[in-house]
């Protein structure tokens, strides 16, 4: 399956307030953005692609990027994420495997009419966040090595460093 993630609307959904454009606070948050959907990709498996708006403001921007293995697409200054996301949808040859986070009418109409698949931005929200909580409990949990012993291959290459050590010699010590 692919992912198609309107970024501001997820970024507002985040935020649940305003973004000030002007103030390096949208950078920020993007990055947030996609630093977190970059987790979830490894741990789902799911391509992604993050679209947003480019606007005068991102004409600077290369339109195509790369995040980690995130695509990020910004819409050319002259259109808008929305056109971008409709335009992907349109042009896709498997509409049927993508989905598209978004909480946007137009675009939600657009996927439907295509064939695309929808998720909210809170369905998404909560799927990161229990990825985030895996990896979270993942890290908690014990080192397997502690009760299976180490693998072979670091018991062969400690007995490289010091030599085959007889049993006896150690119950002797």
């Amino acid at each position: 399956m692919t992912l198609i993630v309107d970024g501001y609307n997820v970024i507002f959904a985040i935020r649940r307030q305003p973004v000030r454009f002007e103030s390096g606070e949208c950078e920020r948050l993007r990055t947030e953005l996609l630093d977190r959907l970059s987790h979830y990709r490894s741990i789902s498996g799911e391509a992604i692609t993050v679209v947003f708006d480019g606007g005068p403001g991102g004409a600077h921007l290369a339109r195509f990027q790369h995040h980690g293995e995130l695509t990020v697409i910004f819409s050319d200054p002259e259109s808008d994420a929305d056109a971008e996301i409709k335009q992907l949808v349109r042009e896709s040859t498997g509409a049927r495997d993508l989905t598209v986070v978004t909480d946007d009418r137009n675009i939600a109409a657009a996927v439907t009419r295509c064939g695309g698949r929808l998720w909210s931005t809170d369905v998404l929200l909560r799927k990161m966040e229990r990825a985030e909580e895996m990896a979270a409990d993942d890290e908690d949990a014990e080192p397997s090595c502690k009760y299976d012993g180490p693998p072979p291959s670091d018991v062969n290459a400690w007995v490289d460093v010091f030599g085959d050590i007889d049993e006896e010699d150690v119950d002797d010590a």
